[in-house]
Order: structure tokens, then C-alpha cells, then sequence
């Protein structure tokens, strides 16, 4: 098996591990005896577990960011295409709710490890990133233009998110997570000004 082949699947071990243990459970011996492969292996592919770690997170993120690379549903008004973007948003949240306890967990634990800096800031940087799009191309195809500026609004985009993931995965209740994002949806559609008018 090459470094590569034997990184990648480490990286996946420990998603695994951290998904259905926590952090805690994360250890470099741990993980390797969910990869099935020696301790030895390990410190051939990474230096530290902490390079893992950002690896995994970069993984991570890039596969969320995949999943939701359909682009935004366009419908008959801003409201409901927000709406709609944002329902086929979620249903990559509850197709893999692993993914989310693994990235919520790796925000929290890159805070506090002076080894992983700036983790959690590309983490979320990616985030504002793919939300400005997403309001950039929505905006295009329903042709309208922002009141506010898209990166306030890509803010507000991921701090709800966010907080509609983490109830959820605390509660489960999937109806109550997509009656939020709808009521969202309602109110973001309210800074959207028809691109003729705003001339």
C-alpha cells in the first residue's frame, strides 16, 4: 500500500473513531487498530497526530463542501429559492450526521491546541466562502442584488446553520431544523431588491 493510500486511510479511521468516541478515545494506537495497520505505520504518515488532524478537518470540510456543490435551486420567488437551497442543503446534513460531529467536535479541539492554529479559521473561512457563492449565485439567477453586503450575509447564512446543525444533533428533530432554515430563508429573502429597481 502507498503513503498516500495508507494516509488516506488513517484519516479515515480516525473520522470513524472520533464520530462513535470522541476525541478522547483518538489515540494515535486506537486509530491505528481501526485502519488495521501497525503503530509503526502512523509515524511513517504523519510526524503528529495534530497533522492528521488537519488533514482529516481539510477532508472533512471539502467532502461537506462537495455534497452541497449542486448549486442553488432556483423557484419562483428569492423566498422560496432560499428555501429550496437550503432544504437540499440539509438533507446532506441528515444523510451524514457523523460528518457534523466530527467537524463541530474539530472546531472545539482546534481552539484549544495551540498545534492545530488556524484550523478552525480555514475551517470556516471555507464556509463564508462557499455561503458567498451560493448568495452570489442565487442573486444572478433570480436577478436581484443584496441590500446588504454578501459577506454580512454569508456570515448570518453560516451562523445559522451552524446553530440549526448543533440542535439538531442534539435533539434529532428534523421537522423543528427545517422549520428554522425555512424562517430563514423568509427573513434573508427580505435584504434581496430586484436588480432593475436597484439601478
Amino acid at each position: 500500500m502507498s503513503a498516500i493510500e495508507r494516509r488516506r486511510q488513517l484519516v479515515e479511521a480516525a473520522f470513524r473513531v472520533i464520530g462513535a468516541e470522541g476525541f478522547a478515545a483518538a489515540t494515535t494506537r486506537r486509530i491505528c487498530a481501526e485502519a488495521g495497520a501497525p503503530v509503526a505505520t502512523f509515524h511513517y504518515c504523519f510526524a503528529s497526530k495534530e497533522e492528521l488532524l488537519v488533514e482529516l478537518t481539510e477532508a472533512t470540510v471539502a467532502a461537506l463542501i462537495d455534497a452541497q456543490a449542486g448549486g442553488v435551486l432556483v423557484r419562483g420567488s428569492v423566498a422560496e429559492s432560499l428555501r429550496a437551497t437550503l432544504r437540499e442543503y440539509w438533507a446532506t446534513v441528515e444523510a451524514d450526521p457523523n460528518r457534523e460531529v466530527v467537524l463541530t467536535g474539530l472546531t472545539q479541539y482546534a481552539l484549544h491546541e495551540p498545534a492545530l492554529a488556524g484550523v478552525a479559521r480555514r475551517q470556516y473561512e471555507a464556509y463564508h466562502r462557499t455561503a458567498r457563492v451560493t448568495l452570489e449565485s442565487l442573486a444572478s439567477a433570480c436577478g436581484v442584488s443584496w441590500r446588504l453586503p454578501v459577506e454580512e450575509l454569508a456570515r448570518m447564512l453560516v451562523v445559522v446553520t451552524d446553530g440549526v446543525v448543533i440542535a439538531w444533533l442534539v435533539d434529532r428533530d428534523g421537522a423543528a431544523a427545517r422549520a428554522s432554515l425555512d424562517a430563514f430563508a423568509d427573513a434573508l429573502a427580505g435584504f434581496a431588491v430586484s436588480a432593475v429597481a436597484h439601478r
